[in-house]
Parts: C-alpha cells; structure tokens; sequence
C-alpha cells in the first residue's frame, strides 16, 4: 500500500515545483513593476505560460519517478508525465480575472489571484501524471484523492469521502477538479485490503458527507447546498468552514 512517508514524499517534490514556479514570478512582477498596465498585461499573457510549463514539468516528472519507485510489482514499468495546463486557459486566466485585478486595485491583488492559480496550474501535471499512470500501469491500481493536512475544504472531503474507487480518467468525474491552493494529492492503491493510508478516513468523511446530505433535503440537492451543511454541522473541521 502507499504509505503517509511516501505521500509525504510526493508532495515535497510537488510544493518545491510551485515554491520555484512563484518565485520566479515575483521576480517578474518586480521586474515590470514600472511599465503600465497594458505592458504588464502583454508580458503576464507571454511568460505567465511560459512558467507554469517549465515547473509543471518538472512536478510532472518528479511525480513518474515517485510513481515507479512507489510501484510494488518487481516488473519493469515507465511512468510518463503528463503535459503541463493548457496555456490557452492560462491566458484565459490573465485577461479574464488577472488584468482586471489589477487595473481596479493593483498588482498585489492580482498576484495573489496569479500565486494561488499557479500553485494549480503545476500541481495539475503532478496530479495527471499518477491519474494517467494508474489508467495505464497493467496492474491497473485504483486511487483516491487524500488530503495532506489534517483538515481541508469541504469540497475536497466530499471527494476524498470516497475512497480508493477510480479506475481512470472518465470514471473520476469530479476528482480532476482543482482549486487555488489545494493540497490533495491522487494516490494510488495496489492492495485493495490494505488499511487506509494513515491520516485518511474516508469513512469519517463519507458519514459526514451523508448527514450534509440529508439536511440538506437529499434526493436533488446541489454540491454546493452539501458543502453548505458540511461546514455548518462541522464547523472545526474544515479549512473553509
């Protein structure tokens, strides 16, 4: 089974990709702190991309050396990497939610908003690397979204809530679903009687996804009315609440 050191493992690797790509970032936010906001707007359009794709790669290819040595079967296997975030969206990003941050208030503003969909925008090649080899791998494991704190969102406890469960891509649905600052990882299971990973209980967080559920009226409710009652009935538990 994967262990809490190997996962702990795992996410060094990928928070020292999104540490590098941010600092690289603010390197570039001082470095055009002068210019107006037009030229500032061209230059996020042109190295924003640029950025996530160098550290994307590398979280990408230190997370298929992290799922071959975490393999259990003696047979040789190659993990590839997954491709780095769509640099169309990325771009979406600067003119959607970025340039106007910082025309109404400034480059602080939309540096956070840059910081924290960077640290996605790098961890999503981490994540596809594993989702993608598990679908690949003949051993065909199943895997799950496990937190890495003791607490996190509602959103991410309602899909963690599931357990070792996705076979692939498609069957995932909601997993590939990622926030700003989100610290889940995709986590692959190759013993399917081993315990549970040390620190995750998808048990505890399915029990409380259901008693969310019912309040909020079962049978037809949202995501969002869910997560709702998640954080109202378990206010300490969660990182949003």
């Amino acid at each position: 089974m994967t262990t809490r050191t190997q996962l702990n493992r795992l996410n060094k690797t990928q928070q020292q990709s999104v540490q590098l790509a941010i600092r690289e970032m603010r390197t570039l936010w001082a470095s055009i702190g002068n210019l107006s906001p037009e030229w500032q707007h061209d230059l996020l359009l042109d190295r924003i991309p640029q950025i996530a794709e160098r550290y994307g790669d590398i979280a990408a290819t230190a997370a298929a050396e992290w799922y071959e040595q975490t393999r259990p079967d003696g047979t040789p296997y190659e993990a590839i990497p997954y491709g780095s975030f769509n640099p169309d969206a990325i771009r979406g990003s600067v003119d959607a939610k970025a340039y106007p941050l910082l025309e109404e208030y400034g480059p602080t503003q939309a540096a956070r908003f840059l910081e924290g969909a960077m640290q996605r925008w790098v961890r999503y090649a981490g994540r596809q690397t594993i989702a993608r080899n598990c679908t690949l791998d003949p051993l065909k494991p199943r895997w799950a979204r496990v937190p890495s704190g003791a607490k996190t969102c509602a959103f991410c406890e309602m899909l963690a809530s599931r357990g070792y469960v996705y076979t692939s891509q498609q069957t995932a649905g909601a997993l590939s679903q990622w926030h700003d600052h989100c610290d889940c990882s995709i986590v692959p299971q190759w013993d399917q009687n081993a315990t549970a990973i040390e620190g995750y209980d998808p048990d505890l967080y399915y029990g409380r996804y259901l008693e969310a559920w019912h309040a909020a009226g079962g049978e037809g409710s949202t995501i969002e009315q869910v997560t709702h009652w998640m954080r109202q009935l378990h206010p300490d538990a969660y990182t949003d609440a």
